[in-house]
């Protein structure tokens, strides 16, 4: 055999041997990443669970708020009519 033969042959296997330990360096990574990206998801699911109690409750509130709003409203505006009805009768 030649002693380019042999370099070739060396080289052949190192590479061979370098692509198939990135082969599995790459599965590794992309294990860990879907591991990371199922732990965001439940991170998420929390978040959005824990706005929800917070954001509900702070809707209920403001729309109370509207609902007494309006209501002062109203009686505001009966006792206008009222108070110029009597007014009127003065």
């Amino acid at each position: 055999m030649e002693i380019l033969q042999l370099i070739l042959i060396v080289t052949l296997i190192l590479l061979c041997v370098t692509i198939t330990a990135l082969a599995v360096y790459s599965i590794f990574v992309l294990k860990d990443m879907k591991e990371t990206l199922e732990d965001v998801k439940e991170v998420s699911k929390t978040v959005r669970r824990l706005s929800n109690y917070v954001v509900a409750p702070a809707a209920t509130i403001a729309s109370l708020l509207g609902g007494l709003s309006k209501g002062i409203n109203a009686v505001k505006s009966m006792s206008s009519v009222f108070n110029e009805e009597e007014e009127e009768e003065e």
